[in-house]
């Protein structure tokens, strides 16, 4: 009786402290979103007129991956001027398979692609002042491109604007992230909510192809409050782009500064396996690839007769570096709020130490020519099985851990668990 009440008070002071955290982000964030709003008020129509309208092209109007052509943006901001024009380009993906390669920066992306230049065509200005329907931003997020502070921004942001969100069990991740019925549930519960973060490089969100719920026996028993199907909507993908060698190099690091140790991504690395960071799916081109051919399977495919056949798709790439003010300007673009938080540095203070060079350069001796032979992966039923393929054979290199106790953590094949649980006596 006395645990059991010591443990009533303690979840009730944990309670409290969370609503009083809850009441100050809300306060922070109406704040933040009257003075944003305040100011794109008077800044907005200048705005939109500094800035051309960038969507020119539909998805739905790409036959191949060799026609198929990718938006890119870059902020061109001054010290003085937070809302100044947004610099728009588009590239063609025959451009990016054949050019981007390990050396390739984000100013060689910028010179690979064709400028975007300003048109005073009425049709785009009026969709872009007076749409009743604003696009819904979605960031695909990968590591070691500020997913970190991306995926804690979404779930804080979802959960403060949208009470069907908040209503449900509290994760780590926002909510629809790791799900695309959840996501597209999010969608249609959370009208106000204009900035989605989804796991990137994930074969089954396909958003873009989305084709409705999959039938279940608990399908039968939601009710039409809890539905997927809104819109039509306009999605923006948003995919960030980093220097293959820079991401290589500190995707490592990260892995270095959990094991404490090289040996398990060495041992994957002789199969060409990925580990935690460093999957060659999860690198920015791979991911590029995956949602082009997502778009070519819905062009491709039969149409629906649905309201996901009205969906309007536009894939973006940007500098990783330029998050904060892309999401600003586009937000104020297209007249609603930015995302707090997106100016937080998660990882900024990082421990010192990595793994070997040699650990490096097998990596780059297994995906370098991979990089350069990627195409759009339209056959993704063989693409699911190839990965489901993979997993299994990492399994089978590096058995999981499981838990001991509270405190203690071991391999399934006994050797001990090395990083943070180093620090425990493990069991024998």
């Amino acid at each position: 009786q006395y645990s059991r009440r010591m443990g009533d008070q303690h979840q009730r002071r944990r309670k409290r402290r969370n609503m009083k955290r809850n009441d100050i982000r809300d306060q922070e964030e109406r704040g933040t979103s009257q003075k944003v709003r305040q100011h794109s008020n008077s800044e907005h129509d200048n705005f939109v007129e500094k800035n051309s309208f960038p969507f020119k092209r539909s998805l739905r109007s790409f036959a191949n991956s060799e026609s198929f052509f990718i938006n890119v943006v870059q902020s061109t901001s001054t010290e003085n001027d937070d809302y100044s024009a947004l610099k728009w380009s588009e590239v063609s993906w025959k451009d990016l398979m054949t050019k981007w390669d390990r050396s390739t920066t984000f100013p060689d992306l910028i010179g690979f692609s064709t400028p975007i230049l300003p048109e005073e065509s009425s049709q785009e200005r009026k969709y872009a002042t007076q749409s009743s329907e604003k696009p819904k931003m979605i960031l695909h997020c990968l590591p070691k491109t500020a997913s970190t502070t991306l995926r804690t921004a979404c779930r804080e942001h979802i959960r403060a604007k949208c009470a069907f969100a908040k209503a449900q069990k509290r994760r780590p991740d926002p909510y629809g992230y790791r799900d695309v019925d959840i996501f597209y549930r999010a969608v249609a519960q959370c009208p106000d909510v204009h900035h989605y973060c989804v796991q990137g490089g994930d074969a089954s969100m396909t958003i873009i192809n989305y084709e409705g719920p999959q039938e279940s026996d608990d399908d039968s028993q939601n009710s039409d409050e809890e539905g997927v199907e809104s819109g039509p909507h306009h999605f923006v993908h948003l995919i960030p782009f980093r220097n293959f060698d820079e991401w290589a190099a500190s995707a490592l690091r990260q892995i270095y500064e959990v094991d404490e140790q090289c040996e398990d991504i060495d041992n994957l690395l002789e199969h060409c396996l990925g580990y935690r960071e460093l999957y060659m799916e999860l690198y920015p081109k791979s991911v590029l690839a995956l949602q082009i051919g997502m778009a070519l399977n819905r062009n491709n495919a039969v149409p629906l007769g649905n309201v996901y056949d009205a969906h309007q798709h536009h894939i973006v790439l940007y500098d990783y570096k330029q998050i904060d003010e892309i999401m600003k300007k586009m937000s104020v673009y297209f007249d609603f709020p930015p995302m707090p938080e997106t100016d937080q540095e998660a990882k900024k203070i990082r421990a010192e130490g990595t793994c070997p060079d040699k650990t490096l350069e097998r990596f780059h001796e297994c995906h370098d020519e991979t990089l350069m032979k990627m195409d759009a992966i339209v056959d993704l039923k063989k693409e699911r099985k190839r990965r489901r393929d993979d997993m299994v054979l990492m399994k089978e290199i590096r058995p999981p851990y499981k838990y001991v106790n509270s405190t203690t953590m071991e391999r399934f094949d006994g050797r001990p668990m090395r990083g943070s649980g180093s620090k425990n006596k493990l069991s024998k």
